[in-house]
């Protein structure tokens, strides 16, 4: 019984870690969703939490478009959709984090003595909720539905003639998205093998309980 506690307790802890850096890839991704072009092509411009892709059109490459970095949304207005979408990526990972440090940090300094709580899967559970509702990106008018930053920019190529390129009105999902799916499994995962884990703790200290009362 305690071998399968510590098991369990092992398997939580690399579901965490693992949906700890998909949620901070998720984060700070600047790929997060994407437009791609109506010709089919690999030209794509990615937009995430923070930032977005940025791009230039030089003129010396004959008008090609040049993607540099990741850069922030500046003065673009943010709507009710993007707010909670930050809002709740950050508690996700914050909530998450905590406990996944708690742990690591615990793990360092005695590794023979593992402390079975239920706050941890309940920790664990939340920052699945919260990864999940920072999915409410996909609805923002600001990054999919209406994005101003695609329509400056097709306003640009459309102003040169050499260059026939069509973006989609609407964002797809990109790697920032699928990371973001990936970590609310493994959230979830790591909060059933962490309740399951205190649950057969618990089971054990019952068992010992009674036999001494016997005794």
């Amino acid at each position: 019984m305690a071998n399968s506690s510590v098991s369990l307790s092992l398997l939580s802890s690399i579901f965490a870690t693992v949906a700890f850096f998909l949620s901070w890839s998720s984060v700070y991704n600047c790929n997060y969703v994407q437009f791609t072009t109506v010709q089919d092509t690999s030209l794509s411009l990615g937009f995430g939490l923070f930032s977005h892709s940025w791009y230039a059109i030089s003129v010396p490459l004959g008008g090609s478009v040049v993607f540099q970095a990741c850069i922030g949304y500046g003065s673009t207005a943010i709507d009710g959709s993007m707010k909670a979408a930050r809002i709740f990526s950050i508690l996700a990972l914050v909530i998450g984090g905590i406990f996944f440090f708690r742990n690591l940090i615990g793990g360092c300094v005695n590794p023979n003595k593992r402390a079975y709580t239920r706050s941890e899967g309940v920790a664990y559970l939340s920052a699945c909720l919260f990864q999940g509702l920072s999915l409410l990106l996909l609805n923002s008018p600001t990054v999919c539905t209406n994005n101003q930053l695609i329509h400056q920019l097709q306003s640009e190529l459309d102003s040169r003639e050499n260059i026939q390129i069509e973006f989609n009105d609407t964002c797809t999902i990109s790697t920032g998205a699928r990371c973001c799916i990936a970590a609310i499994v493994f959230w979830f995962l790591a909060a059933l093998a962490s309740c399951q884990a205190t649950s057969v703790e618990e089971r054990k200290g019952e068992n010992n309980d009674g036999g001494g009362e016997n005794l």
